[in-house]
């Protein structure tokens, strides 16, 4: 991933029975400081961003790969209309 890459990772389930919580509204706004590097088995110039919540019935994981350690305002402002374009159906 070059540094200013982006990847978005969206993964929904339905468990039986629920077990998630409701921790933020759809889509969720990523901030700077909801991002961070070090994540396991990458290298350390890639940081993340994590979180799940339920929608609906729904359990929802989002993960945000930025190609540097400390995102741009501008990688930010994409994920984040990324996410704002995305539809859980």
């Amino acid at each position: 991933m070059g540094r200013r890459g982006i990847a978005i990772q969206v993964t929904i389930a339905i468990e039986h029975p629920i077990w998630g919580r409701r921790t933020f509204a759809w889509p969720p706004r990523v901030r700077r400081r909801d991002v961070h590097a070090g994540f396991e088995g990458l290298p350390g110039r890639i940081s993340v961003f994590q979180g799940s919540t339920l929608v609906g019935r729904r359990e929802v994981t989002v993960m945000l790969f930025f190609g540097q350690a400390r995102p741009t305002a501008r990688q930010i402002r994409r994920a984040n209309s990324e996410l704002r374009r995305s539809r859980l159906d």
